[in-house]
């Protein structure tokens, strides 16, 4: 799985940029309801601007699963974002990989959670009817007590799968997140930005090096 990804970018040169300074995955936005949303053909560029480079995931907020498929197909990406309330048999539709967004901010069901066909989860501080993109850190120090066995533990065999940690995240604290948090990866959008949906490039390379500096210090 990738190790950091910049999350909502909307031009083929910040996709370029955010690979060229060692992000591993980009993600594209496709929610209606979205400041960052991008349609087909501006998707295509991104894609074709870091492909064989980085990963590229596609992010839906409850997009039928045969609209996001037949999108996903036509791009050429086999990663997927599940960012809203999709009900298990729709992402059991899905022959993509999967990413679900988990919105800690509010009430979880773990049981559900420990069920829920998909690949890897994504730790977000939404909660209710925002979808993410609040700005809000999670408290990272009591996300591995308060998720128990759903999140898989470095250097273990457990029965948790790999999870992603996003939500306020920035160059200035992504390196005491991942100490504390200890993810597998880091997704960052508005922490990198000057504007909804375009990154700043000095933003993107600085949390880039830490993110990769704290992966490093941690062990993982």
């Amino acid at each position: 799985m990738f190790r950091v990804k910049v999350c909502g970018v909307t031009t083929p040169g910040d996709a370029a940029h955010a690979v060229s300074c060692g992000a591993d995955a980009v993600g594209i936005n496709f929610f209606r309801g979205s400041r960052r949303r991008v349609d087909e053909g501006a998707a295509r560029e991104i894609v074709r601007a870091v492909e064989g480079r980085a990963e590229v995931v596609a992010v839906f907020v409850n997009a039928p699963p045969d609209a996001v498929a037949s999108l996903c197909a036509r791009l050429g990406i086999s990663r997927v974002q599940l960012h809203g309330d999709e009900a298990p048999e729709e992402a059991a539709c899905l022959s993509l990989w999967r990413l679900k967004a988990v919105h800690a901010g509010g009430e979880v069901d773990l049981p559900a959670l420990r069920a829920y066909p998909c690949e890897a989860f994504l730790l977000d501080a939404g909660a209710g009817d925002r979808y993410g993109g609040t700005g809000r850190e999670l408290p990272w120090k009591t996300l591995r007590d308060r998720f128990g066995d759903l999140l898989a533990r470095p250097g273990t065999s457990g029965p948790g799968r790999p999870w992603v940690l996003a939500g306020g995240l920035t160059p200035d604290n992504v390196g005491r997140a991942i100490a504390e948090a200890r993810p597998d990866a880091v997704d960052v959008a508005s922490g990198v930005e000057t504007a909804p949906g375009r990154k700043d490039p000095e933003k993107v390379a600085a949390f880039v090096e830490r993110a990769r500096k704290g992966f490093l210090l941690a062990g993982a």
